[in-house]
């Protein structure tokens, strides 16, 4: 199994429209959302403060992990640029009923000057054709200590995975789809010290309780993933009054990169 840090860029919005639908597709549709198939391969633009990069994403092979089978996906570049292409070419991805799942686990945090941390995706769904929209798919709560400055860092973090709206129809900036779902992951993170005055131990917190990651990822039938947005948001506490606490983060930030679908062949 791959594990790796993952890493996100701060860039430009495209701008994007879309038709709902309230109801999700019908449990008879035979159509794939993420086909698997060997021979398949996917090329993205990723949009980064003006700034462009490619990603190429295919079908390298299938892998057997705990005697069940998994599409091994892989990507031409050495650090891939788009959020959801690393996280998919990172780990171990297969499909059941119709759902997306992963496995492996979500290493790194995609803030500069965080210790890196790896939160477990034991066949984590990523999304469910079949599930109504508000559905929760996946939730995966843990927390780390790390030391920084001599000061104790305490990071609690959340995954959500919620399926979303069905789209009878999405548009990218470059192509229009039919029969298209959404689906969204959510990174929370809370993030605390320690310090200790006249005897007496103070826990003092560096982030409230805040989503920091979104990530927006759109599916078409028979495709695959034609766009994903990732948008990071956060805002730390006011510190300058503890003398030689120096966290190495901006004090508030907020940035969005896209990946675009600009090409695709899937295989027989």
């Amino acid at each position: 199994m791959k594990y790796s840090l993952l890493s996100l860029t701060i860039v430009t919005l495209g701008l994007i429209s879309c038709g709902e639908d309230d109801t999700p597709p019908n449990t008879s549709n035979t159509a794939e959302y993420f086909p698997l198939s060997l021979n398949s391969s996917w090329s993205y633009t990723n949009e980064s403060e003006g700034q462009d990069s490619q990603d190429n994403m295919f079908v390298f092979g299938t892998q057997q992990e705990n005697g069940v089978q998994y599409t091994n996906l892989d990507t031409q570049e050495l650090n891939s640029g788009g959020f959801m292409v690393g996280l998919l070419t990172q780990n171990l991805v297969r499909k059941d009923t119709g759902k997306l799942i992963v496995n492996g686990a979500l290493g790194g945090v995609p803030i500069e000057g965080l210790p890196d941390i790896s939160i477990p995706l034991n066949n984590a769904v990523l999304f469910d054709p079949n599930a109504l929209g508000g559905t929760q798919l996946n939730i995966i709560t843990g927390s780390f200590e790390e030391t920084i400055m001599d000061f104790p860092i305490i990071i609690e973090y959340s995954s959500i995975t919620t399926q979303e709206q069905v789209l009878s129809s999405y548009t990218t900036d470059t192509q229009t789809y039919s029969d298209v779902i959404q689906s969204k992951i959510v990174l929370n993170l809370e993030i605390s010290t320690e310090i200790q005055v006249g005897g007496t131990t103070l826990t003092l917190p560096i982030l409230s309780s805040q989503d920091v990651l979104v990530v927006e990822n759109y599916y078409a039938a028979n495709i695959g993933l034609v766009f994903s947005k990732e948008t990071i948001d956060y805002t730390l506490e006011d510190l300058s009054g503890i003398p030689g606490l120096e966290i190495p983060l901006p004090e508030q930030n907020t940035s969005v990169s896209t990946a675009t679908l600009t090409s695709f062949e899937i295989g027989n």
